[in-house]
């Protein structure tokens, strides 16, 4: 039988271990593997469909743990996962337009209350230590992430004539739009049309050279600073 003194220990350290800066770099890693491995190669049908779903599973408990420690997040914070949870594996099932757009909903409001969790995470009180700057490049690709969304949501609703050469409506098309908007590549192959498409194509831009120049750029002048006062 399962000792419960020892499982609440194990949760202990696991809480411990997400109100660390150590976590963001593990929370980046599943990012990046989320981003730029499954959701563009692996195949949206069968097996790799459910696995794509199993890590963005694992994507919102890690959001619950980071912000553990804050009370006044933890509650609402879980429910909203739970909720997006269910939305997503439903999405999975029944592939129909409005379930569709519900879970694009979902996922913007609860990647972006993740996003501010992580900047609060990054900008608590004391040393900035590159940990941080990590947690910083996890909000910018969050940020990737949520327009991706966005961009989505308005294929869904207004059709395949608000973007040009769009295949098949997968969120990985949307993916690729949302970085090369972001990154300002600007390859051309996937064009917005509808005007409120345009006109996040271009935010997302300007989003996407402002943020690393200040708020990344900021970040890693405090951790030479503070790594300059622990020499001293």
């Amino acid at each position: 039988m399962t000792d419960p003194i020892n499982i609440k220990s194990k949760y202990s350290s696991l809480k411990s271990f997400w109100n660390e800066d150590r976590s963001l770099s593990f929370t980046f890693f599943l990012l990046l593997i989320f981003v730029f491995v499954l959701v563009p190669i692996i195949n949206p049908d069968g097996v790799g469909e459910r696995f794509t779903r199993i890590v963005y599973s694992v994507l919102l408990f890690t959001a619950v743990l980071s912000v553990s420690r804050n009370k006044k997040f933890v509650t609402g914070f879980t429910i909203f996962a739970i909720v997006c949870l269910i939305i997503n594996w439903l999405a999975d099932y029944f592939q129909t337009r409005s379930l569709l757009i519900v879970h694009d909903i979902a996922s913007i409001f609860f990647n972006l209350t993740f996003a501010v969790a992580i900047l609060i995470k990054t900008f608590k009180p004391g040393d900035i230590t590159y940990q941080r700057i990590i947690g910083s490049i996890v909000v910018f690709l969050l940020m990737g992430l949520i327009f991706s969304y966005v961009f989505h949501a308005i294929y869904m609703y207004a059709g395949p004539s608000s973007f040009n050469n769009i295949k098949n409506g997968e969120l990985r098309e949307f993916l690729y739009f949302s970085f090369t908007s972001m990154t300002t590549a600007g390859y051309g192959d996937i064009t917005p049309v509808a005007t409120i498409a345009r006109s996040l194509a271009n935010m997302e831009g300007l989003f996407g050279q402002l943020f690393p120049a200040i708020l990344i750029a900021r970040l890693v002048s405090m951790e030479f600073e503070s790594s300059q006062h622990k020499k001293e």
